[in-house]
């Protein structure tokens, strides 16, 4: 039962938070959940304490999935050297650069304990991320660059993470070995997602040739298949985060195909974006209320022993922020002027600096570098106790915290001046979309033209429908190939023409409600009628 009412006060929490988010636009939902968490910890509503293995496999895997179902397959193969440079490079530059120099500033955390902060540290938070990067309009290439970035540096991390740990140990293994291990856990976690999805995928399309589709089970089959990625790759010793990103890359590219009924594509999606808003939000909440008993107990080690220890926590929480900060600053703005070199861009001075800006302080870090503090061992590998444990997890959610707050404060500073960069995104859309309806007219056409030549004595009918339904795709074809100069007015029709279609569907709605009410049609009725209007509306808003 305290489990239950756990579960149901953090959900609360999330549902409130969204609220207070509203109600404070500048303020970024995840500061919100972290102050919503902090409170529940000061009024005694206390969180069990978080087994860093449970939340790897409940959180972690179907957050990824979903993000490397959204993202392009062929977007990461196109965009595979900035992102690796950022995933890979950067985070073992700053690992081998940032951890000897905090253990200089701070000479009584050991050299180890270092570098298993900045390798906590290292990997940038994909949902938390991608929230504040609205916030500044980046390209889109700069934009996927940070999300690719964010799926994949989760995984190196973690394996520098290991490796710290192991070579604190007195007996390490061979160069060779680390090397092929490596590999194994990097290459082997992305194959064996990739398979898993494939193998899901095929088995799935099988039985739905012999069965049909039927979309509740089609939404169960998805909810299962990160975790079934997960636990394969951890079985084979393979990376469990990057499988889940595989597969959910994989699942985006079979749905992209339209192998799946459109009412299970809608329902899928839903029920997707409420996951991933709930496992989210209780993230940042669990952080929160976490919070002041990692100070308290970073405060009580002998670490922090000496005079004024609130101020020296704060000192090398500032230090550790702004090292990180300079070193992705310098790594960025390298990786940004190297590719404009390359590509021959025409981009004035002040465009890169503010896109180089953007991209540094969208690097936020969350919910991965809150569980590999949290998972730190007791122990080292050799046996003695892992020295400064507690000072390096409360560096490590002081810098989550600092880097949330410098991002919402950054991000919408820069974002007024990136807009005017960002316009030509939009032609991408409008090119596609044009290309589309034109397809769409086409395929009328010949179906018209096929079924009224078929039609006994109706050719007449299959004109005057396929008249009804070109008359919109023309419209839409107008419109999106316009001039400049006639654009606006093709958009002022096109919202007018929304506008009042959306005044239809309400006074549809309000009349069944009236006859609900006096009981000419059922509930069932009425519901299936309210969910036709739903689906026009939700295109209508599209």
């Amino acid at each position: 039962m305290a489990t239950l009412n756990l579960v149901l006060i953090l959900v609360i929490a999330v549902v409130m938070s969204s609220w207070i988010s509203r109600l404070l636009p500048r303020v970024a939902p995840p500061l919100v959940q972290i102050a919503l968490g902090a409170a529940m910890g000061r009024l005694g509503i206390d969180a069990v304490s978080i087994n860093p293995d449970l939340f790897f496999v409940l959180f972690l895997p179907p957050l990824l999935f979903v993000d490397g179902w959204r993202f392009s397959g062929h977007e990461l193969i196109s965009r595979a050297g900035p992102i690796a440079s950022l995933a890979v490079g950067l985070v073992l530059v700053t690992v081998l650069c940032v951890g000897p120099g905090l253990h200089a500033l701070i000479p009584h955390m050991p050299l180890v304990a270092t570098l298993a902060l900045v390798a906590v540290l290292s990997p940038t938070d994909a949902i938390a991320g991608t929230s504040l990067l609205k916030r500044a309009p980046l390209s889109r290439r700069a934009g996927r660059i940070i999300e690719g970035e964010a799926l994949l540096n989760d995984a190196s991390a973690l394996i520098c993470l290991h490796y710290v740990v192991v070579l604190g140990s007195t007996a390490t293994p061979s160069g060779p070995f680390i090397l092929g291990e490596m590999i194994w856990i990097g290459a082997g976690g992305l194959a064996i997602g990739a398979g898993v999805g494939v193998m899901i995928l095929m088995l799935k399309n099988a039985i739905l040739a012999r069965l049909g589709e039927t979309t509740a089970t089609q939404i169960l089959i998805s909810l299962l298949f990160p975790y079934a990625a997960y636990h394969a790759a951890v079985a084979l010793g393979a990376s469990g985060i990057l499988a889940a990103v595989a597969a959910g890359v994989a699942m985006g590219r079979w749905e992209l195909g339209g192998n799946a009924l459109p009412v299970t594509r809608l329902r899928r999606a839903a029920i997707w974006e409420t996951l991933e808003f709930t496992l989210n939000g209780v993230i940042f909440v669990l952080l929160g209320e976490q919070l002041p008993g990692i100070v308290e107990k970073a405060l009580a080690s002998t670490a922090l022993g000496g005079h004024l220890p609130v101020l020296r926590l704060g000192l090398y929480i500032a230090a550790a922020a702004t090292a990180l900060t300079l070193v992705r600053l310098l790594w960025v703005g390298a990786m940004v002027a190297w590719h404009e070199r390359q590509q021959r861009d025409a981009v004035g001075t002040k465009v890169r600096v503010l896109k180089v800006l953007a991209m540094t302080f969208s690097g936020v870090r969350g919910a991965v570098t809150l569980a590999a503090a949290l998972a730190l061992p007791m122990t080292l590998p050799g046996g003695l106790p892992f020295p400064a444990r507690d000072l390096v997890i409360a560096i490590a959610a002081g810098v989550i915290l600092t880097s949330l707050i410098v991002a919402n404060i950054a991000l919408p500073l820069l974002a007024g001046q990136l807009a005017a960069a960002a316009e030509d995104e939009d032609a991408e859309q409008q090119a596609a979309r044009l290309r589309t309806a034109q397809a769409a007219i086409a395929a009328v056409e010949r179906m018209a033209l096929e079924q009224g030549d078929e039609a006994n004595g109706e050719p007449l009918l299959w004109q005057e429908a396929s008249a009804a339904v070109l008359s919109s795709y023309r419209r839409q074809v107008e419109r999106l190939s316009a001039s400049d100069s006639d654009r606006s007015a093709a958009e002022l029709r096109g919202t007018a023409e929304r506008r009042l279609r959306l005044a239809g569907l309400h006074a549809q709605r309000a009349e069944i409600a009236v006859m609900v009410a006096e009981h000419l049609i059922d509930n069932e009725a009425a519901r299936r009628l309210l969910l036709e209007l739903d689906g026009q509306e939700a295109w209508l808003a599209s």
